[in-house]
């Protein structure tokens, strides 16, 4: 042994019996959002896990709720003082113990969704938030609070622990309403939390909401405090001055918000992503603002400060489903208040999170507007992000269609991206392809941007596959990409240990793989026997490193499941 060797392996395993020494809750790291923290980083400190020894990772337990329903397994763990908190697709709420997976008890919300099983409705649940000993889940269309330590509920929150805020809301302007599911509202998100005050986004834009409302609530009392419309519907809804010239023809519908928001406290903004508009686009005519855009707001009475538009007036379901993701870096020597979002449009957009402009060119570039769609009127450019060099960046799946079965082609013609929808197309992505719901990842170790995407071109038969990259942000470079079989949907974590996990969705099997965070060279991959449709956690328990994912899907999600896997290096 030479040595260097001796000299790092003597102070490795001096670090590990210094850090043996302290006391069991020092050595507990915590899980607490949905993303992690506040901007979504999905970046652990945890180090104990490397390249070096990720080869012997093993689960170390297992749990399963039991309940099949909906559409796959899609929560993300949250951890606080060595508790795991999971939801269903229903929303109701397991606590087990991280470090073995015993549960510790149960918060069942099946009965008391009320009105949620009505047409087109499909259970979906992405997890839950922590802040002062409370747990909060917005299932179907309410808010739940509980006591973090016995699931009871919060006293003063709502109604026994349960606030109907988007009802609330809703009937401010609709009076006669008697739930919010009727009009086709429910959450899909978890909610964040920051200074006693929850945020959180209505979704679902396919049922012909009449806007998307951005809410903040009273953690306490689960009083609803402001709200905002993203597809502003008369003068009296703020922004209208801005997006009501953007709707013609008399149809306002969708701007559904599928994901958590972020939020910088210093800055004092909240960023959401809002998604597509809906309903037929001969009747909505123009961009369609704030459908498809990035919103900020402040944090103290909801105002519009920025937003910026990804895609104009759209017909491809082209929607951002993830949580805008904030970071800072330095570009040319100098510091910016960065955040990224990627969209299914298969595009990743840099902007000033200050300002909402640009940071690298984002160029209007035109594209086609034949339509075989009587009275449709195409919006003549999209936006495309280029590098800081001038040149188109890499985008996060295909934007052309790429091995195509030439059974395929018999009687369809491919496209190129934003052509003007029709009949016996093929184009990329497909509405399941492009960056969905899942969340990307930064490491500041790395100065990299993590992203997972979905290539499956629209009109084709062939398979779905996963394409998960890294990017430098400073410059829009691709550093690395890994592709792998099954969909891109299950959002990425990075940690100070130089790996990158991330999971395959897929109708036959669901991996699990760890990537070296710098190379994207592929590491260990686990089996987890479903597709993995969620983001994985990562945290520490009696100083031991856990690793952390559900898995549980079919076809894009189209089977549910109910497993929770920890894994962990031997003992």
């Amino acid at each position: 042994m030479t040595l260097q060797k001796r000299v790092q392996t003597g102070l490795a395993a001096a670090a590990l019996a210094a850090a043996m020494t302290l006391p069991a809750q020092a050595q507990n790291v915590d899980w607490r959002l949905h993303n992690l923290d506040l901007a979504g980083s999905r970046y652990s400190e945890l180090d104990r896990i490397t390249r070096d020894n990720v080869a012997t990772l093993t689960p170390r337990w297992l749990f399963q709720h039991g309940v099949i329903d909906g559409v796959s397994n899609q929560t993300t763990p949250v951890i606080v003082d060595g508790i795991m908190y999971v939801t269903d697709a229903r929303g109701s709420v397991y606590a087990v113990d991280g470090a073995d997976g015993h549960l510790l008890w149960t918060y069942d919300v099946t009965e008391l969704l009320g009105g949620a099983r009505r047409e087109g409705y499909i259970f979906r649940h992405r997890g839950v938030t922590y802040e002062n000993g409370v747990i909060y889940s917005a299932a179907g269309s309410f808010i739940f609070a509980l006591d973090a330590k016995t699931g009871e509920p919060l006293d003063g929150f709502g109604e026994n622990g349960q606030a109907s805020v988007i009802l609330d809301v809703l009937r401010l302007r609709y009076p006669d309403v008697e739930t919010a599911i009727s009009m086709g509202y429910w959450f899909t998100t978890a909610p964040q939390i920051h200074d006693g005050v929850i945020y959180v986004g209505s979704t679902r834009s396919e049922s012909f909401i009449p806007g998307g409302h951005v809410l903040a609530v009273d953690a306490l009392t689960g009083e609803v405090l402001w709200h905002f419309n993203t597809i502003p519907q008369d003068e009296n809804d703020q922004g209208w001055d801005i997006a009501g010239p953007t709707w013609v023809g008399g149809v306002r519908n969708g701007g559904g918000i599928w994901e958590t928001p972020s939020i910088d406290p210093e800055l004092g903004l909240v960023y959401v992503a809002v998604g597509n508009p809906f309903g037929d686009s001969t009747r909505r005519a123009g961009m369609n603002l704030f459908t498809d855009s990035v919103i900020a707001l402040s944090l103290d009475e909801g105002r519009l400060e920025w937003y910026y538009q990804l895609v104009h007036h759209d017909v491809w379901d082209y929607d951002n489903g993830s949580q805008p993701i904030l970071f800072d870096m330095e570009v040319d020597g100098e510091p910016v208040k960065a955040l990224a979002q990627a969209n299914k449009n298969s595009w990743l957009y840099l902007l000033d999170r200050r300002t909402g402009e640009p940071i690298h060119p984002i160029i209007e570039t035109p594209v086609s507007t034949e339509t075989d769609t009587p009275g449709e009127q195409p919006w003549p450019t999209q936006p495309i992000p280029h590098k800081a060099n001038g040149e188109r960046m890499e985008p996060v799946s295909p934007v052309v269609p790429t091995d195509i079965p030439p059974e395929d082609l018999e009687g369809k013609r491919i496209v190129p991206q934003f052509t003007p929808r029709g009949p016996d197309q093929i184009f990329a992505p497909g509405m399941g392809g492009g960056a969905s719901y899942a969340p990307l990842a930064y490491s500041p170790q790395t100065g990299l941007l993590y992203v997972n995407a979905i290539d499956r071109p629209f009109g084709s038969t062939r398979e779905p596959r996963g394409v998960v990259s890294a990017y430098d942000p400073t410059t829009g470079e691709l550093a690395w990409r890994q592709i792998f079989e099954g969909y891109g949907q299950s959002g990425p974590v990075v940690t100070a240990g130089g790996l990158v996990f991330v999971g395959a969705g897929s109708n036959i099997a669901g991996y699990f793989y760890a990537y070296d965070a710098v190379t994207g060279e592929e590491l260990w991959k686990f089996n987890t026997g479903s597709g993995i449709y969620a983001a994985p956690s990562v945290y520490m328990v009696d100083g031991e490193q856990f690793v952390t994912v559900a898995s549980g899907g079919g076809d894009r999600g189209r089977r549910g499941g109910d497993l929770i896997l920890s894994f962990a290096l031997p003992r």
